[in-house]
């Protein structure tokens, strides 16, 4: 019998005279079909075969019409109808044994809702790692076009291209022998369920940047819940850990593993010539004649100019500098306060001379925070005040630090006073701005982009030696989850019934405790369940109820 998730034929289907069609355009036939065959097409690109017969079987009434369907589309796949040919069984050369990395589409998919520093830090990621692996990139047909192929292929990436005006499956573009899968945006529906039941371990990129709304947040939240025991995380700041340690179970899961920086390009320059030319750039004179501060946000824009207006008041011999990488460009100049949004390439090239006009930097370490605008800036020797949860790992010694408390989901406490005494204490103390500037050079060198895919590849190694218990799929698939509930104000636990078939529903939330007990009758007798259940419910009748429903 045919085996789902499978990639489809370019396809189109049509009613006639009451008969039902499907026109399999690369093929060139039309087929006649049932209404139950039209159906298993629409789901069997993301779902597997006994999910499609249970879920369909419920709603036609029997599972023979199904298995009748099924072996139906057995035979045409057989003569090369419908169904395309499966990439993974396409041989690949052998390259001296170099591990198979595959990177999930997302990361081109979301390349107009990424700020460009991360756009352009994702990108150098896969090219050098490409140097050390066979890297295969999915992306959609849309983009199929030479210059791109010919421009992946010279940086070593073998693209993978597939049609995205319809539904498929992950497990259809990965290459036998596969040693990792690299997600460097948030996953699909459709990946997840798939990702929930392959054996290759997945690394997530967990960059901070990316985490400065409360639903990038709790979508984090959601995925650690899915994690498997050869899955992690792979954060590019240390400091995400620190903030959710309060609310996963086992840290284990988070690898710092910091992007790498270019020192031929980030490096110390003539200051004075670099503070006349951003002068110039700004048409603002006083930039020669004050201290130069920059401000790394990590904020929002509103409470970002908060903290100026509070920052300013607090220390009016200074200029200010904002500097961020945000597709939020919502703030306007005025006079003492500039903001540089590294938007561009041109931006991106320009960034080197005015991070040398510095004269300090102020930088936080809250989620929201890019690291690579820290390690970048400090590369060009420039002296730090952190203010943040603990100093990070990055800059350890190498900093001014204020400590505030923790916060996940709250308003960020802003220790402008504090960081206002660390500000007047550097400018009156010149060997101290030295000092810094020498630790923060030597503290970045060891952050470079070799390093970086090292630590990516030896993850995964170990990943592959952790022991993998197969999953098989369960009658219900239930994701357990904490979520932050903006009206109460406080985390909550959380159950969802995962739809068998995610193309026909979304998650459905359920009882937690209703939940569990779904989730144990998949392996352990009522009676077992009915002893876990009282013990959680700490009422037998409330336990007794929630079985009579399921059993």
């Amino acid at each position: 019998m045919i085996q789902f998730p499978r990639n489809l034929h370019n396809l189109h289907q049509f009613k006639r005279n009451g008969q039902q069609f499907v026109a399999d355009l690369d093929a060139g036939v039309v087929v006649p079909v049932t209404e139950v065959v039209c159906d298993v097409l629409n789901v069997c690109g993301t779902s597997e075969t006994d999910a499609i017969i249970e879920t369909l079987a419920d709603k036609y009434g029997s599972r023979f019409k199904i298995l009748e369907a099924l072996a139906f589309l057995t035979k045409l796949s057989e003569m090369g109808i419908l169904f395309s040919s499966d990439p993974s069984d396409i041989e690949t050369p052998q390259r001296n044994e170099r591990p198979k990395i595959y990177v999930t589409p997302g990361v081109f998919e979301s390349r107009e809702t990424t700020p460009f520093l991360l756009s352009i830090a994702n990108h150098s990621l896969i090219t050098v790692l490409a140097q050390h692996a066979d890297v295969y990139l999915a992306l959609p047909e849309t983009v199929n076009n030479q210059e791109v192929e010919e421009n992946l292929q010279v940086q070593g990436v073998q693209p993978i291209f597939f049609r995205d005006n319809r539904t498929f499956s992950p497990a259809k573009f990965i290459p036998k022998d596969c040693d990792g899968i690299l997600a460097l945006t948030p996953l699909t529906v459709g990946e997840q369920v798939f990702l929930k039941f392959n054996t290759i371990p997945v690394v997530l990129r967990l960059s901070n940047a990316a985490l400065m709304r409360h639903a990038a947040r709790n979508r984090s939240l959601e995925r650690c819940a899915a994690l498997r025991d050869f899955d992690a995380f792979a954060c590019d700041a240390s400091w995400t850990q620190d903030f959710f340690s309060d609310f996963v179970p086992d840290m284990r899961v988070f690898h710092h593993i910091p992007y790498g920086v270019d020192t031929s390009f980030f490096k110390p320059m003539d200051k004075m010539k670099c503070k006349h030319q951003l002068s110039q750039a700004l048409g603002n004179e006083e930039i020669l004649q004050k201290p130069l501060v920059g401000v790394v946000p990590g904020l929002n824009p509103h409470e970002t100019l908060r903290f100026l207006r509070k920052l300013r008041s607090a220390n009016p011999d200074l200029n200010y500098l904002v500097i961020h990488s945000s597709l939020m460009d919502d703030f306007t100049d005025d006079g003492c306060v500039n903001f540089f949004n590294i938007a561009s390439q041109q931006d991106k090239e320009a960034s080197p001379f005015i991070f040398n006009a510095l004269d300090a930097l102020v930088f936080p370490t809250i989620l929201g925070a890019s690291p690579l605008l820290l390690l970048e800036i400090v590369a060009c020797g420039i002296p730090t005040v952190i203010w943040g949860h603990s100093v990070p790992k990055e800059m350890s010694g190498a900093c001014r630090f204020v400590q505030v408390a923790p916060s996940l989901f709250d308003p960020v406490q802003l220790p402008v006073k504090s960081i206002s005494q660390e500000l007047k204490f550097l400018f009156e103390n010149p060997d101290e701005q030295r000092r810094l500037g020498q630790k923060g050079l030597k503290a970045v060198s060891t952050y470079t982009w070799e390093a970086a895919i090292q630590r990516i590849l030896n993850l995964f190694r170990d990943l592959r030696s952790r022991p993998v218990r197969q999953s098989n799929p369960a009658k219900h698939r239930l994701l357990f989850k904490k979520h932050y509930n903006l009206v109460s104000g406080g985390i909550e636990s959380e159950a969802l019934e995962l739809s068998k078939v995610p193309s026909l529903g979304r998650p459905s939330p359920v009882d937690v405790e209703r939940g569990i007990a779904m989730t144990l009758l998949e392996e352990h007798t009522p009676m077992e369940v009915r002893t876990v259940l009282q013990s959680i419910c700490q009422e037998p009748e409330r336990a007794e109820k929630i079985l009579e429903n399921l059993i």
